[in-house]
C-alpha cells in the first residue's frame, strides 16, 4: 500500500488506507456461500443460450437448442439413423410434456341439463 499524503486526514467516510480492504477483497469474509446451480438450471442455462446459425446463407440468433433440433433435423434429412432415434425421443418427450387441452364433453342423460344450467349460469324452472 501507498504511504498516504501528509494532508489526508483520517475521519468519518476516510478509513486509514492501511485498514482498506484491498483490491478484489470481500468485505464479507465470513458470508453465505453461494447455492449451486441444479442440473435442471444448468441445462436451462445452457439450451436456452443464443447461438449464432447460418441457415441458407442466414446468419441468426436463435436457442441453443434451437440449433440442436435444426442440426439433427438436417442430418436426418441425409439419412443418419442415429440423428432419426433422437429426434424420435425428443418428439416423444415433447408430446409427454405438452400442455393437454381440457376438453367437456356431455353425454345425454338425467343430470346433464342441470349440468349445463350451472356452467352456462342459467337457471330453469
Amino acid at each position: 500500500m501507498t504511504i498516504p499524503p501528509d494532508d489526508y486526514k483520517v475521519g468519518y467516510g476516510r478509513p486509514p488506507l492501511e485498514t482498506r480492504w484491498r483490491k478484489g477483497e470481500s468485505g464479507n469474509h465470513r458470508k453465505k456461500p453461494r447455492r449451486q446451480e441444479t442440473i435442471v438450471e444448468m441445462l436451462d442455462r445452457l439450451l436456452l443460450s443464443p447461438v449464432n446459425i447460418t441457415l441458407n446463407g442466414e446468419t441468426k440468433r436463435v436457442p441453443s437448442l434451437e440449433a440442436i433440433i435444426s442440426q439433427l433435423q438436417v442430418k436426418e434429412m441425409s439419412g443418419s439413423a442415429s440423428a432419426s432415434r433422437i429426434l424420435l425421443k425428443y418428439r416423444a418427450f415433447a408430446s409427454q410434456h405438452a400442455e393437454k387441452e381440457f376438453q367437456l364433453i356431455f353425454v345425454d342423460g338425467q343430470s346433464t341439463p342441470a349440468v349445463s344450467d350451472v356452467i352456462s349460469g342459467g337457471d330453469r324452472g
